[in-house]
């Protein structure tokens, strides 16, 4: 399919001339797309690695934001400490460090690095950690997106 006028050439439908919808379509890498043959194994490890990448970004903005709500509620960074007030403070505080880990971790880790001037082998470490967990947390904050979004 061509667009003469436009000197758009493209094997995705639709494409429009007018440039709203698809704006990366101008571009000619995106064109010629795949170019050549396709090694179909290649490209579902690197969708698969696209995903884990997504999932693991979704987890680590869902920690962040639930660390800084506790944050922006009692007025102190959250820790990886239970106070054991009451039952439900304890269950809080469970749901806290399961969902916010990450945030935490690499609080800790930062701060570590900067203030305490632990080796860089330990802040790496630590990212390790925090990005496995947050893929973890990720898809279950996937899931339940999913699901509130009529997914099944």
């Amino acid at each position: 399919m061509s667009f003469a006028p436009y000197g758009l050439k493209s094997r995705f439908l639709p494409i429009y001339p007018s440039g709203t919808v698809f704006a990366f379509d101008r571009l000619e890498f995106v064109n010629q797309f795949p170019a050549g043959p396709v090694n179909k194994r290649l490209m579902g490890v690197f969708f698969s690695l696209l995903l884990v990448g997504y999932v693991a970004s979704a987890g680590f903005v869902a920690a962040g934001v639930l660390g800084s709500l506790y944050q922006l509620v009692t007025r102190q960074p959250p820790k990886f400490s239970f106070s054991g007030e009451n039952l439900l403070a304890f269950l809080i505080e469970v749901f806290l460090c399961v969902f916010a880990g990450p945030f935490i971790i690499m609080r800790n880790a930062i701060r570590g690095r900067r203030i305490e001037k632990r080796p860089l082998g330990w802040l790496v470490a630590s990212s390790t950690i925090a990005g496995m967990w947050s893929m973890c947390s990720g898809i279950l904050v996937m899931n339940v997106a999913l699901i509130v979004a009529g997914y099944t």
